[in-house]
């Protein structure tokens, strides 16, 4: 089985009806979002009394996470059928496999994240054949940014890497789609994920959250404006970021008592709900570096993880991608032109990274520098961004 998730319309059902040579509702594609789907999946899939389908066939599941009993239930299909059938089973929320109490489903499904479109995919129509590894991430790698890597990076900018307001370039329809998203998001998602009450407060957390993009995340100072219990927002958050509504980028820490360990970053999948264009940017930045950790990591060609950097003195670098729990890569996101941040030097030099760079919006040639024999440098934005994924 492949299990695909991603956030509510990042283009998963459209990618998984793709992979069917001829897509049948009912037959071959399940969606468990449209009742007449879900009366055949309960009264004849499932219990038995029809076929899967016939040999070597490619059978969908979308949305099949809603249903209480989807693990054990898929797991015994599955056993019974494989390997004369491949299955793709989607989520908007995150398939949790491991959860105490029910089969693992191990050895039964390669997982895999699709995420919002990217400058390097914006620009190629296809996945190149290498996608270098944080080792190979050189400023060789780095060329001068081309007009249409450029015009590629603001469209992103503006109107987020999700395909329906990303293609329409609509003004009048991005704030639409982007209120019918969370609408659906918290009335559909959220309550199937859990049985949720106070609805209305985990909207107005939503509203909040766009303004906290950027820095450390208090859950402290959401509690007071909510007014509402510590462990009920941090509940909140966590199911926020099992729906693909945002996601927490962790601090590092590791043998350093000068590194702070408390408060995660929190960013949007939706970065166009960002007033502030700094923010927005480093949003950006964040999206396409997990996107990248993520790929690397599901294509089994590394194990990658993404974190921020912060110490007690309030140092702090935005982004440090480690590999193997060793750090290998610093990024700082600026918005405009300027000197190399100071805090990214410091870290440099005490994590002892090796690649490290100051990524622009605003920049248009790259410039190097030389920092106690290590070489820094400042990036344009669709230059660093076009050698990912």
């Amino acid at each position: 089985m492949i299990f695909l998730v991603g956030p509510r319309q990042v283009g998963k059902t459209t990618l998984a009806k793709s992979l069917l040579t001829n897509p049948d509702p009912g037959i071959n594609y399940f969606n468990w979002d449209f009742p007449e789907h879900r009366k055949v999946l309960l009264s004849k899939v499932f219990s038995g009394s029809r076929d899967i389908l016939p040999q070597k066939s490619r059978l969908v599941f979308d949305e099949i996470h809603k249903y209480s009993h989807w693990k054990n239930t898929l797991k015994g299909l599955f056993d019974v059928n494989e390997p004369d059938t491949h299955w793709i089973i989607t989520g908007s929320a995150m398939l949790n496999v491991h959860r105490k109490g029910q089969d693992s489903m191990l050895g039964r499904y390669f997982l895999y994240h699709l995420f919002p479109f990217s400058v390097a995919e914006m620009v190629s129509d296809s996945i190149r054949d290498k996608v270098p590894l944080p080792s190979q991430l050189t400023l060789d790698c780095f060329t001068s940014p081309t007009k249409e890597s450029l015009e590629h990076l603001l469209q992103l900018m503006h109107f987020s890497g999700f395909p329906e307001p990303l293609f329409q370039e609509g003004e009048d329809f991005l704030p639409r789609w982007r209120a019918n998203r969370l609408d659906r998001l918290i009335n559909q998602d959220l309550a199937a994920t859990e049985n949720l009450r106070n609805l209305s407060l985990v909207e107005k957390l939503v509203y909040l959250l766009p303004e906290r993009v950027g820095s450390p995340l208090s859950i402290n100072s959401l509690r007071e404006d909510i007014q509402v219990h510590f462990q009920t927002v941090k509940h909140w958050l966590e199911l926020l970021e099992r729906v693909f509504y945002g996601f927490f980028v962790l601090p590092w820490s590791k043998k350093n008592s000068r590194m702070l360990n408390k408060e995660a970053k929190w960013y949007l999948w939706d970065w166009s709900e960002i007033t502030d264009e700094g923010n927005r940017f480093e949003n950006l930045i964040a999206v396409h570096l997990l996107k990248y950790v993520r790929y690397v990591n599901d294509m089994g060609l590394g194990e990658l993880s993404l974190h921020y950097v912060r110490d007690k003195e309030k140092r702090e670098s935005d982004f440090l991608v480690c590999q193997d729990r060793k750090p290998v890569m610093l990024v700082e996101c600026k918005k405009g032109k300027g000197p190399l941040d100071a805090s990214l030097s410091y870290f440099a030099e005490s994590l002892d990274v090796g690649l490290v760079y100051q990524v622009s919006l605003e920049e248009t040639e790259a410039r190097v520098f030389e920092r106690k024999k290590r070489t820094i440098a400042i990036l344009p934005a669709a230059s660093f961004l076009n050698v990912l994924v």
